[in-house]
């Protein structure tokens, strides 16, 4: 653009310009360059520590846009898988529902605090009364929240806010609401565990999401929502209600956009919302309404008051990043930058596209085996009485976790490389992506029930098992090998740890964004150097300087004693004689 500019001018008739540009002092010119280089890009900031600018392909923390011509559904994108979980072990009061209070907390907190109170009248009189025997099986409570706290431990994903996971490199968050009876739209990580409304909320994480694209008003964010549950249960969930259809909404959450769809998404199906009924009042105004599931109404309502767009999966099928961009726009409502949320609009708020969980082939972190010996059933049994029963651990890296690290990569590239089909037990891209926008690799330790025992029994974690695996690293160095077909959303554990190495990795890829450069192909993809991935274990340069001076003074302490020790040995014993009272003692 720089370029381009500067032969207009000097293609320009006016001699005096010509003479001008070439007068400008060269840092002058850098600076200009500078300048617009960095709106055509995203930096990452702060970008001072060498943990975060080593993840990074080019200098200064920096990548460039998504090109707005790709499709969306092949735009790459790093996803924070159980993004709420980050929120876990949190207490954050000033959380709300999206209202502007946290009443919500405090209504959480008078309801809920007092099942899981291990000091409540009612234990202390059973203790006294019948002892701790008795009392620990006729109140449960007290062991159901050691459980509570234990699952909390094992099954957090994520580390810290969603401003910090975006931060990390994640651009899409995987989020799994949870309606409560009081109206306060809350989060889950499946059977394991709730995230306590004390620590955030959907109207507390849309805040921290809208700040972040605040900061990064040139990037695009997509919130994905799954495995929608109600306090109350399927009959909380199976409810419905009608919405008006305000035009004047639609188009400020950019229904123009969506209409680059073919016609045939426009259709209505069994997964949207309901028939669109008119009516007229009086005065012959008509008003059109829409039938929604009531957690899908809940949500629309938070949305709506934190001025975030939110879409059934249908709007987003045939968009361009550039058409994406116009849906997601936070200036319509006041804000900056771009973000979405997007769910099939069911009575479950499915994933928009395909999962790629088949539960006949998940690969956990966790598992056993046993010896040779079995039953006459053929069956393994707890019992020691078939052989000898062993343990596996993705943990161990130059042991059972190698072939633990295969299995997973196996798993990871058959979501992506295997024939298109869309049977939800078979692994693969979809058949009918107008259905499935988005196509999902689990790049993560999955989870099932023995797993879960048998990590915990270890004093393990989800956390750990993503750290001492090392399995982000993997992931990245698969994904800058090509050994991807394509990428539409790669879920992770941990994005803290690698994500951005991740991010540099997708983003950079050829034909994913867009150089400002008019003269030359920019490098990209195999092009430019994989991430340094590797922890450093080198301390910083002032931690140097203080441990040289304190190790120093420790050196010269001890070279002082031991002169001064030599000094009085080799004086004599005279020196140390005493006078008292005029005697030589």
């Amino acid at each position: 653009m720089a370029k381009s500019s500067a032969k207009a001018a000097a293609s320009a008739p006016d001699t005096m310009n010509r003479s001008r540009i070439r007068r400008w002092p060269l840092p002058f010119i850098l600076l200009a360059a500078l300048s617009i280089t960095s709106t055509n890009g995203y930096h990452r900031a702060p970008c001072q520590k060498e943990s975060v600018r080593r993840q990074f392909q080019f200098s200064d923390c920096y990548t460039p846009n998504l090109s707005p011509d790709l499709y969306l559904n092949q735009a790459s994108f790093v996803m924070a898988h159980d993004a709420a979980t980050g929120y876990l072990n949190i207490n954050n009061n000033n959380n709300d529902d999206g209202s502007g209070s946290n009443s919500a907390t405090s209504e959480y907190s008078s309801e809920y605090d007092g099942v899981d109170d291990m000091n409540n009248a009612e234990y202390e009189e059973g203790d006294n009364n019948n002892g701790n025997q008795e009392n620990n099986a006729a109140h449960p409570s007290r062991w159901n929240t050691i459980t509570i706290q234990l699952l909390s431990l094992y099954g957090k994903t994520q580390v810290g806010t969603v401003y910090e996971q975006l931060n990390d490199g994640a651009r899409a968050l995987d989020l799994r609401p949870k309606i409560y009876n009081n109206g306060t739209v809350g989060f889950h990580h499946g059977s394991l565990i709730d995230v306590p409304l004390n620590s955030i909320t959907l109207g507390g994480l849309l805040a921290d999401a809208k700040q972040w694209c605040n900061d990064n008003p040139t990037e695009l964010v997509i919130i994905f929502h799954s495995e929608l549950v109600h306090e109350a249960g399927y009959y909380g969930l199976s409810s419905q209600v009608y919405l008006e259809a305000d035009d004047d909404d639609s188009a400020n959450n950019g229904d123009d956009a969506a209409n680059q769809a073919d016609d045939a998404n426009q259709a209505d199906d069994a997964n949207q919302a309901d028939d669109v009924y008119q009516e007229a009042d009086d005065g012959g105004q008509q008003y059109q309404y829409e039938y929604y599931y009531s957690g899908i109404a809940k949500m629309k309502e938070v949305y709506q008051e934190n001025g975030v767009p939110y879409y059934p999966c249908d709007k987003l099928s045939g968009l361009t990043v550039g058409g994406a961009k116009e849906m997601a726009d936070l200036s319509k409502t006041g804000g900056k930058g771009y973000l979405l949320a997007v769910d099939r609009h069911d009575m479950y708020a499915s994933f928009c596209g395909k999962a790629n969980w088949a539960t006949d082939q998940l690969v956990t972190c966790h598992s056993r085996y046993y010896g040779e010996q079995q039953h006459e059933d053929g069956n393994d049994h707890e019992d020691g009485n078939n052989g000898q029963m062993s343990y596996i651990h993705c943990t161990d890296k130059t042991g059972t976790g190698v072939s633990k690290l295969s299995a997973l990569q196996a798993y990871a590239t058959a979501s992506t490389n295997s024939e298109a089909s869309d049977d939800s037990n078979e692994l693969g891209p979809p058949a009918d992506e107008s259905y499935y926008p988005f196509n999902q690799i689990q790049g993560f330790w999955q989870v099932d029930a023995t797993s879960v025992q048998i990590g915990i029994m270890h004093a393990s974690n989800l956390l750990d098992d993503n750290r001492r695996s090392e399995v982000n690293k993997e992931m990245t160095t698969m994904a800058y090998n090509g050994e991807f077909n394509a990428i539409s959303v790669l879920a992770l554990d941990n994005v803290a740890l690698n994500g951005n190495a991740m991010f540099s990795v997708l983003r950079n890829a050829c034909g994913q964004s867009v150089m400002k450069d008019d003269d030359e192909d920019p490098a990209c993809g195999g092009d430019l150097l994989l991430p340094n991935m590797n922890a450093s274990h080198t301390l910083p340069l002032v931690w140097n300087i203080v441990l040289f001076v304190v190790y120093g003074a420790l050196v010269l302490m001890v070279s002082v004693m031991l002169f001064q020790a030599f000094r009085l040995r080799n004086e004599g014993p005279q020196n140390h004689r005493l006078i008292c009272h005029g005697h030589v003692v």
